[in-house]
């Protein structure tokens, strides 16, 4: 039983020190890798009660995870922040419903009760800290089924607890600890560092083997297995390796990130059959999208920013890849209009509504992606929107008498907004021209580009605002 409980608790006592090292408001992709790792660990007591119990810590290390988040979006005022809370509500509301009825399942869902109710930021810490208080019984773990095995001795139960082999995993990437979703150009080597902790060699093992399983194309990628042979000494062992990894094609835009995820094995093959658990970054997730090979708008800057807006809507289940696929086609060229409205000075003059949907018109129909599926003057929701692409509606709106900044387009969000509910969507997307006379520099153009959440009473529709800056002074009047 010491062999299980040696490799089990390394992950609680790693889970716990993430709950009290981080700062308020920080540690959801921590909190959520060690939650695989204690998810690995529960693995380790079989269909005993601690099972049940390690499984409770780790859902109530994903729900804090959550909350992490929430505190972070909060302080750095990211847009729909609550939307992590809400997230962490239900997960607990389904834990308290399905948990088990053991003591400790029990006083994790009361340290978490806090959540259920008007819940502020600055109670995060507090729930921590009462997670990483609890005490959770020394355990157990469950031996086969003795209608099939007969009974065991106790020596047969110490006997099985040394069948089996834990290996704790972390990697790095080009000497930065790999993310959840981790960014890496294709076409290029990179290193990949591992550091791998194992709890126990068997005794006819020779080496062990740790490489990549992946259902991604095989000749899209080139990872590197690592061999270690047999150490000396007694247990645990630590070992280190850096190997080469790279990405031969660059992912496509609309594609999902790359998957691949670790296995490990005994060589030669153990005689007696022994189990070997990973646990810890056994998984790799990587977005090859690669825009300086291939740019989208033409400005960096706001193919990183439309990249992010790719992430971060792909995080929202209700929103449909066919419905982002068609939203992302039109912010390529209309990102591509928001940096010539500041580097060619494409509006220099106070223009109005109709003015500025001709042109805007005219510009998205000359591109080969939208062409003639993009609409004019439908009729939605009793009213009629300006354009529509594919279902996703695009209202369009200008100001030619004050200067706007774009938290001020918020205020055009709803009805925008009103417009996707009445076309049975989630998205839609809001394009202002600000083309009242300026004294003052522009504001760089991807900061114009946000997502406005708009709370419809049971779930928010997601507005894309692109924010036009026109009627820009020349910047040699600036300085006079």
């Amino acid at each position: 039983m010491n062999v299980v409980l040696d490799q089990a608790y390394p992950s609680r006592i790693a889970a716990i020190e993430s709950l009290t090292g981080y700062s308020q408001y920080a540690g959801g992709a921590e909190l959520r890798a060690r939650a695989e790792e204690v998810v690995a660990a529960a693995e380790l007591f079989g269909k005993a009660e601690t099972a049940t119990n390690w499984r409770a810590f780790a859902i109530a290390l994903e729900i804090l995870g959550l909350l992490a988040d929430w505190s972070e979006a909060v302080h750095t005022a990211a847009v729909d922040a609550d939307r992590f809370v809400r997230a962490a509500r239900l997960r607990y509301r389904s834990f308290k419903s399905d948990v088990a009825q053991t003591g400790y399942s029990l006083t994790v869902v009361a340290a978490l009760a806090p959540i259920d109710a008007d819940l502020e930021v600055e109670t995060v810490p507090a729930v921590r800290a009462a997670i990483a208080g609890l005490e959770m019984p020394v355990g157990i773990f469950s031996i086969e089924d003795r209608n099939n095995f007969g009974a065991r001795s106790v020596g047969a139960v110490a006997a099985g607890a040394e069948e089996i082999t834990v290996a704790f995993l972390e990697f790095e990437i080009d000497g930065r600890a790999a993310e959840t979703f981790h960014s890496l150009s294709a076409g290029q080597v990179h290193d990949l560092d591992l550091t791998i902790r194992v709890s126990r060699w068997p005794d006819d093992a020779e080496r062990l083997v740790i490489g990549p399983v992946s259902i991604e194309p095989a000749s899209t990628w080139d990872f590197p297995t690592f061999e270690f042979a047999r150490p000396d000494g007694p247990p645990p062992y630590v070992f280190q390796r850096q190997g080469r990894m790279a990405l031969h094609a660059a992912q496509g835009f609309n594609a999902r990130p790359l998957e691949f995820r670790y296995a490990a094995e005994f060589k030669p093959r153990p005689k007696h059959e022994e189990s070997i658990v990973v646990a810890g970054q056994r998984t790799l997730r990587l977005d090859g999208t690669d825009t300086l090979r291939h740019p989208l708008t033409g400005y960096g800057e706001l193919d990183a920013k439309i990249i992010r807006l790719r992430d971060r809507l792909r995080l929202e289940p209700m929103i449909s890849e066919t419905d982002l696929r068609d939203l992302l086609a039109l912010l390529i060229p209309v990102g591509n209009l928001m940096g010539q409205a500041v580097q060619d000075k494409r509006y220099p003059q106070p223009i109005n509504e109709a003015a500025f949907q001709a042109d805007f018109q005219s510009f998205l129909r000359a591109n080969s992606a939208i062409g003639s599926e993009l609409e004019v003057q439908g009729h939605v929701a009793g009213g009629r929107v300006d354009l529509t692409f594919r279902g996703i509606r695009i209202e369009l709106k200008s100001e030619r008498y004050k200067r706007l900044l774009p938290d001020d387009c918020k205020q055009f969000a709803e009805q925008a907004a009103s417009y996707a509910v009445g076309s049975g969507r989630r998205v839609a997307l809001l394009c202002v021209l600000d083309s009242s006379v300026k004294s003052q520099a522009p504001f760089p153009v991807a900061d114009g580009l946000t997502i406005v959440p708009v709370d419809t009473g049971t779930s928010p529709v997601y507005v894309v605002s692109c924010l036009f800056q026109g009627g820009l002074p020349r910047p040699s009047d600036l300085s006079r």
